[in-house]
């Protein structure tokens, strides 16, 4: 307040400094509340299970030993819930878990289906002490009415189940040239081979030098043996310059 003299007379003029309001922040806070209450109700909605429900279940993979009714079967209490609350990795757990799967993996597609892929276990062999292995060396134990026949048997320690596929591939690769297929491999404690193959033929490698020894035979076998299958009963490579034929009724050295 302060006073103003004109023309001799005293003015009194009073001014008041009175804070100003911003309507534009107003309105920024007001819009950012309503986006908060908006987003919030899009969130609950999206979290309810109604929304966007689940109506199909697709199976993918190339499927032998899995049956897809099955499958679908166990996982259909998972399924439940709405398209974007349902738990992918749990599904894809719990698909993981049926003995003939060995990987999964588990995709939405919009708006209301669920795609499973398979990955089947390729057997290699049984066990002996339970169960299969795989071709990748991995124990898996699926029902004994589900196992295909005609698998070689792997006799070895646990533990080994990885060192005896290997083994076995390696092994297979050098008598597939004669045709000649294991049907029971043993690794004992001492890590000694020996081998039965189809034809009744059974070879002793020992621990050294598995892989020589067996060329060893298959040599051999070329230029003798393959002409008589059905009176060898056992062949012993553990002799470093031959091998040693049983017959049916004797045993004869053979030099190499």
């Amino acid at each position: 307040m302060f006073a103003r003299v004109s023309h001799g007379q005293a003015v009194i003029r009073a001014e008041h400094n009175w804070p100003s309001f911003n309507f534009q922040w107003l309105g920024r806070g007001m819009l950012l509340l309503l986006c908060g209450l908006l987003a919030g109700w899009l969130i609950q909605r999206l979290a309810d299970p109604m929304t966007l429900p689940f109506h199909k279940i697709r199976v993918q993979g190339a499927l032998v030993h899995v049956n897809e009714s099955m499958l679908r079967q166990s996982v259909v209490d998972e399924v439940q819930g709405g398209y974007f609350n349902i738990d992918v990795a749990a599904l894809r757990q719990t698909v993981e878990q049926l003995p003939w799967v060995r990987t999964a993996a588990v995709r939405r597609v919009w708006p209301d289906a669920v795609v499973i892929n398979v990955i089947e276990q390729q057997p290699l062999a049984v066990w002996a002490k339970g169960g299969l292995l795989n071709n990748h060396g991995e124990l898996f134990k699926p029902k004994q009415s589900s196992r295909p026949k005609h698998l070689p048997l792997f006799v070895a320690p646990e533990g080994m189940e990885h060192n005896v596929t290997e083994l076995y591939r390696d092994l297979s690769a050098q008598l597939a040239p004669l045709e000649l297929r294991i049907v029971e491999l043993r690794l004992d404690n001492r890590r000694a081979v020996q081998l039965q193959l189809h034809n009744g033929i059974e070879l002793v490698l020992g621990r050294e030098e598995r892989l020589a020894r067996l060329q060893r035979f298959v040599t051999v076998y070329n230029k003798t043996l393959a002409h008589h299958v059905t009176r060898i009963r056992r062949v012993d490579l553990r002799y470093s310059n031959g091998i040693a034929v049983q017959w049916d009724n004797a045993t004869t050295q053979v030099k190499s």
